[in-house]
């Protein structure tokens, strides 16, 4: 595990710290002048209200929670030639996943499979079954699953947009393998501790992936998640999914409070459903490698003062749609098809989720002068050369 950010599987971890403050101060409608009030003090039954409320979410979505087990096969011959060979299986990690389809569909992260060639699933009820993939993505480290079940319980989707700092979450899967024999996931809670996170420069990517796979945009949270959390649901009050658990950012080695998940977008529930599908997911790219404008002098540009746009630190190749487009180094993208941009992650994304071959305005600053160019979106994985599956 790496000491500033880790994703999970093996021996990746994740811890939660709940703090829960039920103390409140509530002032009468028309309070005596002059007179403080007292504070509202919570009893023992309304803390046991609140406790049956969480233990009942618990029941509602543990059935829509599985606990995986990754392996890799290796075919060993033992006796005299014509013996038939014998597969052994050798356990990679452990993870976690949440049920999409009533008819077996499983989602959970791709970086689950890293090493592995078969892997096995088991249901709240204990029942466990092959698990074979539909279809992976290693940009969004999403991968759907099929089980031969049926009658499966789905989960329910929330959305992130409504997503508040602050805001009860609960996390459920199998951290340690806990789950992994019965099938029962483990539920904590915590807060929805900051949104946006981006952690692609930070986190532990398999060497030659830097440029493949995107951990921008997530959520973070303070409930507790360990080894095997990954690819586990993280749910709002409601019961819906708002996250799937992925990462944790570690100087130690184990989770030390802050825990993050992919959030449940539409652009992620568009990937969802392609992969389901067993559609390849395609991302734009225009050939740029963006940074943040926060380490430029103030007296830089009017981009530096108001805080927002994208600097780009070099073109990918002379003949990127960036290069054919006029853009230069150190040009500061501030709008991207009608869009402001906020920084460099916020133009992934936008860039990313735009359809191959759009063609898009792009408003930049050179020299502390606005300008604009057309650009014609390119594929991500086409310009920098890799496969977008590996399966």
């Amino acid at each position: 595990m790496r000491q500033h950010g880790a994703i999970f599987g093996r021996t990746r971890a994740m811890r939660l710290v709940v703090v829960a403050v039920f103390v409140g101060c509530f002032l009468s409608a028309n309070p005596p002048a002059g007179r403080a009030q007292a504070p509202h003090r919570y009893t023992v039954a309304n803390l046991k209200a609140l406790e049956t409320a969480f233990v009942a979410l618990a029941d509602k979505v543990s059935p829509s929670v599985v606990a995986i087990r990754t392996y890799h096969d290796i075919r060993v011959r033992r006796g005299g030639r014509g013996r038939t060979p014998m597969i052994v299986k050798e356990p990679v990690s452990h993870g976690s996943g949440l049920i999409i389809g009533a008819d077996g569909y499983i989602l959970t992260n791709y970086h689950l499979l890293d090493d592995a060639n078969s892997l096995s699933i088991t249901l709240f009820n204990g029942e466990r079954y092959d698990g074979t993939v539909v279809k992976a993505d290693r940009r969004s480290d999403l991968v759907v699953l099929k089980i031969d079940a049926t009658g499966l319980k789905p989960v329910r989707w929330g959305t992130y947009e409504d997503v508040r700092v602050n805001q009860w979450c609960f996390a459920a899967g199998n951290p340690f393998g806990l789950a992994t024999f019965d099938g029962r996931a483990s539920v904590t809670y915590g807060v929805v501790s900051g949104l946006g996170r981006q952690l692609s420069d930070r986190i532990e990517i398999p060497p030659g992936e830097i440029d493949i796979r995107y951990y921008g945009n997530l959520l973070e949270t303070s409930a507790t998640i360990n080894p095997g959390s990954s690819g586990g649901p993280l749910f709002n009050i409601d019961g819906r999914v708002i996250g799937i658990v992925t990462a944790i950012e570690t100087s130690s080695g184990v989770n030390e409070g802050h825990g993050f998940a992919i959030p449940i977008t539409k652009n992620i529930r568009r990937i969802v459903d392609q992969l389901r599908n067993g559609k390849e997911v395609r991302y734009g790219f225009i050939g740029v490698q963006a940074v943040d404008i926060w380490s430029l002098p103030p007296e830089r540009s009017t981009a530096v003062r108001r805080n927002r746009g994208a600097l780009i630190d070099s073109l990918v190749d002379p003949q990127s749609p960036a290069a054919r487009a006029g853009l230069q180094p150190l040009d500061i993208v501030i709008e991207f098809d009608g869009v402001p941009v906020r920084n460099s992650d916020h133009l992934v994304r936008l860039v990313g989720f735009t359809p191959v071959g759009t063609k898009a305005e792009i408003k930049y600053l050179r020299d502390d002068v606005e300008r604009t160019t057309k650009i014609t979106v390119g594929d991500r994985a086409d310009l920098l050369g890799y496969d977008p599956i590996d399966e």
